[in-house]
């Protein structure tokens, strides 16, 4: 049997279209009852022939049959301009829907399922559905009307002949209902073993300096190939299957002609049916033979829809971990500052803490420091601002206000953030620098460009701010993209700014300028600082040391250097290192 829940969760896409669908369906009642009228009208001409009475209506007959081809002709280009322009409709709509609900997930979901994977439901799945409300329906409302108008008028002509003519044709709904689970669940894995290849396909292709630089092309090509022989070999296996019903069908329709055939004649011999009676049920089983045939290729559409409608609800049906529902939409951010209240955090997949009651006050306009070894948890305090990830215990409040009750909406535009390994898109610079400003202005981009240090750098470009970097800024070196990066944030004058570690990829001159640059810009706004460099927070109002999870050491860059503790550590070292650097 068809799994017609797997399709329950787009029922409200249906709705929306369904007055262009009726009509549709009223197109395709036109449609059917001109094409059983043809057999019907040939039956009609053959008995004026036979007997010779009523000879000189042949030829209206005929000018009916006409008739009734040229409206079969127009009714079947308007139910297709209907009823497929409606399943684009609900193809777009549903995609729509999956990107937007795929943009309120967080971080957790992400890291659940893989791009390619994604990508593959976004664009497979997706066409594999519509297929279920265009030609699948439309064939198969067209099935079930060619079946009662063509069995009734078979009906009326002998009931007997009617009845064994279609127990051929009734083994094709036997066959239907042990094939087609076959087909449900083989189109499934047909259909994951593609996303492997999507996600195989995506990280080569995203990656491919680190192939490349690992010299592993051979060994991913065999991993291809791999994926490719699973999905080949699967494919082969459905299509076995489909190549069985699709004979099968076409093997018991013949059975109903030639039964047809011998019983029909036989009453024809012994007068109990006459040739325009014969040619009338003729026709009438031959306009049952292709629906039955295509009535198997509608079973397989609709069982690879299912298979691709349930891969489509796990992701609709996936909530984000961040619950929003408590926020007040009318409540903003106005000072920026920021309070953390025995703040932990641990990951769902982990039993460890990330971070143990972090408490810290940072006034707005002022600037905290975050130092400490890998792995201690400063991006994963950074993150917990924004609230990309819900705390496990204690309060965060901004403005002295619990963060839960700022929309994310309210909260995020508020805050910009800089992460450790920016993202760019395969745009120009300028575009990269003003996104998320859709007022920013050229002057507006060139000044905060001289800012962190890049105007002379883009400008060496053929084409200046209009040079496209590639795909996640692939042209460009990692400073550039790091510094673009802050471009990008700082063009868009936040309350709040979050930056990690962003200049790890700039030698230390170029930092303390691009530092230096920065100390009067963000001297309003309050800002976090994550960073392996000491030298980059010496002006921070206050600094805190981070150690497994926990703050070890807080206090301004002088009263740490006194205490002689960790960051004295750090600091001597990294002094010491750049003493070096200055002899060589």
């Amino acid at each position: 049997m068809i799994p017609f829940k797997a399709f329950r969760f787009l029922l409200p896409l249906v709705v929306r279209e369904k007055a262009v669908i009726s009509f549709g369906i009223l197109l395709i009642l036109v449609t059917s009852i001109s094409q059983v009228a043809v057999p019907r009208l040939i039956g009609m001409a053959v008995e004026r022939l036979e007997s010779g009475i009523g000879i000189d209506l042949v030829i209206p007959i005929a000018m009916a049959m006409v008739g009734a081809v040229l409206i079969r002709g127009i009714t079947s280009f308007w139910t297709r301009k209907t009823v497929i322009g409606s399943s684009r409709r609900i193809e777009k709509q549903l995609r729509d829907q999956m990107f937007r609900h795929i943009e309120t997930l967080d971080g957790s979901f992400h890291a659940k399922i893989h791009t390619g994977d994604l990508m593959s439901r976004f664009n497979s799945d997706v066409d594999a559905v519509r297929m279920i409300f265009g030609p699948a329906i439309m064939y198969s409302v067209q099935t079930i009307f060619i079946i009662i108008f063509s069995i009734t008028l078979m009906l009326q002509i002998d009931w007997q002949l009617t009845l064994w003519s279609l127990i051929p044709l009734a083994l094709i709904t036997i066959e239907v209902r042990f094939i087609g689970p076959k087909i449900h669940d083989r189109s499934k894995i047909g259909q994951e073993l593609l996303a492997d290849i999507s996600v195989h396909a995506q990280e080569n292709f995203a990656n491919a300096p680190v192939v490349k630089a690992f010299v592993i092309e051979d060994a991913e090509i065999d991993r291809m190939h791999r994926h490719s022989h699973n999905y080949f070999l699967q494919s082969l296996r459905i299509a076995r299957v489909r190549a069985i019903a699709t004979s099968s069908f076409g093997l018991f329709g013949d059975l109903a002609l030639v039964t047809l055939l011998l019983l029909g004649g036989m009453r024809i011999i012994t007068g109990d049916l006459s040739l325009g009676e014969f040619a009338t049920f003729n026709g009438c089983q031959l306009l049952l033979i292709w629906p039955m045939i295509a009535l198997g290729w509608v079973i397989n559409l609709f069982h690879r829809g299912a298979a691709s409608a349930k891969r489509l609800q796990d992701i609709l049906d996936a909530t984000p971990t961040v619950d929003d529902s408590r926020s007040d939409p009318e409540m903003t951010v106005e000072r920026g500052e920021i309070r953390f209240d025995q703040v932990s955090f641990r990951y769902p997949e982990s039993n460890d803490s990330v971070l143990q009651q972090i408490s810290f006050d940072l006034p707005g306009g002022k600037t905290l420091g975050i130092v400490g070894a890998t792995a201690s948890g400063k991006t994963t305090l950074l993150n917990l601002i924004p609230r990309l990830a819900p705390i496990a215990s204690g309060s965060i409040f901004i403005d002295q206000v619990p963060v839960e009750q700022f929309s994310l909406d309210a909260l995020r535009s508020s805050i910009a953030m800089v992460p450790q390994e920016p993202f760019l898109f395969s745009a120009t610079i300028a575009d990269n620098i003003s996104f998320g400003v859709d007022d920013a202005s050229m002057d507006d981009i060139i000044s905060v460009s001289r800012l962190v240090k890049m105007d002379d750098e883009i400008n060496k470009f053929p084409s200046r701010y209009d040079q496209r970097v590639g795909e996640r800024g692939v042209t460009l070196s990692g400073g550039q993209k790091q510094r673009i990066a802050i471009a990008r944030a700082i063009l868009q004058r936040p309350l709040i700014l979050i930056l990690d570690d962003v200049l790890s990829a700039v030698d230390s001159e170029t930092e303390t300028t691009i530092l230096e640059g920065l100390k009067d810009w963000t001297k309003n706004l309050t800002a976090l600082i994550v960073t392996h460099r000491l030298s980059a927070i010496t002006h921070a109002d206050e600094i805190i040391v981070l150690d497994e999870g926990r703050i070890i050491e807080r206090g301004d860059h002088e009263s740490l250097r006194r205490m002689k503790g960790r960051y004295h550590k750090m600091w001597r070292r990294q002094t010491v290192e750049s003493e070096l650097e200055d002899l060589e």
